[in-house]
């Protein structure tokens, strides 16, 4: 009896060890559900779409984009977080949710992305361009700066994610400025209100607020990058302008799953992501957006993860930045 209990006990152990590679070589035979921390029209959101095509081809199955906004990012990490490790939901997310969220920025933070998440491949990279509405009376940085000095209290400033939160923040500190800093889940909905007027400054990143730019709705005054931007090549940076060039704070995207995603999946996915990143026409696709693309293997996505936690670690710190 003791041996039929043994030999029992050895098939079941044998049958869960073949299991994970039968599923691995099965895999994907249904929709993948991509999670995007932000709303529709956001950097991330048209990074997911300029990558779901391809990467559904080659994997296929369509990918499916399901937008969750909230919470500096935090609720669409959640979502990916406690989402089943099958390989069927990853997510597209941001340092927000991935390190300055949980590094102290966003109260209430309800996971671990060093031990909640696993790492497929970092994506790309994003820069920050300082904007006004129309009405506002200055064309450059230190034109914006005395005005705000010299009205204290009347003037808000948008964010739509952590860059315009981080940079904003900094730029309120560095020069003393009393601005109500006006927060929203994403960055279209806060550019909507500073083209309107309900706002009247906005640090957002390129890939969502070029279009408004070219198009005359908003004004560019400053590139808070060491460099100015190729697809923004009349907007001078702060350096430029006589002001100290902003710490780097650029925005970062990374793929990721829930921890205990099998190996042979998260290397399929690997796989597909790098060849999509670096094919030429996907490439040149993102550059036209500001999007600048960083393949990676998924030991140094985890480590860029580990990195990148301090840093913000700090940032968060110094600027005593927080979002309730």
């Amino acid at each position: 009896m003791k041996f039929v209990h043994w030999l029992t006990a050895f098939a079941t152990t044998v049958s869960v060890m073949l299991a994970a590679p039968a599923m691995a070589q099965s895999y994907p035979n249904k929709p993948i559900r991509l999670i995007v921390p932000f709303g529709a029209g956001s950097g991330s959101d048209i990074l997911a779409r300029i990558l779901a095509e391809p990467l559904g081809q080659a994997l296929g199955q369509p990918i499916v984009i399901e937008n969750k906004p909230g919470n500096n990012t935090t609720l669409g990490t959640e979502l990916v977080v406690t989402s089943p490790p099958d390989g069927y939901t990853i997510g597209l997310l941001t340092n927000s949710g991935l390190v300055a969220s949980p590094a102290g920025l966003t109260s209430g933070v309800r996971y671990d992305p060093a031990k909640d998440l696993t790492y497929i491949s970092m994506v790309a990279s994003v820069s920050y361009v300082w904007l006004v509405n129309n009405d506002v009376k200055a064309t450059t940085a230190p034109e914006l700066i005395q005005l705000l000095k010299a009205n204290p209290g009347k003037f808000n400033y948008a964010s739509g994610n952590t860059g315009g939160i981080a940079y904003g923040g900094y730029i309120k500190n560095a020069y003393q400025l009393d601005v109500t800093h006006v927060p929203y889940k994403s960055v279209p909905p806060g550019l909507a209100d500073l083209i309107s007027g309900h706002v009247q400054v906005m640090v957002a990143d390129i890939p969502a607020s070029l279009g408004m730019i070219r198009g005359g709705k908003v004004r560019a005054v400053g590139m808070t990058t060491a460099l100015r931007n190729s697809l923004l090549p009349d907007v001078a940076t702060f350096s430029e302008q006589g002001l100290a060039t902003p710490p780097d704070m650029s925005g970062w995207w990374c793929a990721v799953a829930p921890a205990g995603t099998p190996d042979d999946i998260l290397d399929r996915l690997n796989r597909e992501l790098v060849k999509i990143l670096e094919t030429e026409s996907v490439r040149a696709k993102l550059l036209q957006n500001g999007i600048v693309p960083t393949p990676s293997t998924r030991q140094q996505a985890v480590q860029y993860q580990k990195d990148q936690f301090l840093v913000w670690k700090g940032i968060v710190k110094d600027l005593n930045l927080k979002v309730d």
